[in-house]
């Protein structure tokens, strides 16, 4: 996964919404959902709380606090 599609992931698994995450990152939602999108087909997950609980899994991610 690249920086920036790591980023939008974690700031999902601690229950950001796409449009939450845009403001953080200074992107557009669109931008934010097509990263996710990327994360969920790179894990071959279903949704988005799918792709998290595989990426913490597989340690790409560190569970949220």
């Amino acid at each position: 996964m690249t920086r920036r599609e790591k980023e939008c992931i974690r700031w999902a698994s601690i229950g950001k919404t796409s449009w939450e995450i845009s403001q953080i990152l200074s992107i557009s939602q669109r931008t934010v959902d097509f990263h996710l999108t990327n994360c969920i087909r790179k894990t071959n997950s279903t949704n988005r709380q799918h792709a998290i609980v595989k990426c913490i899994l597989s340690g790409e991610l560190l569970s949220p606090q």
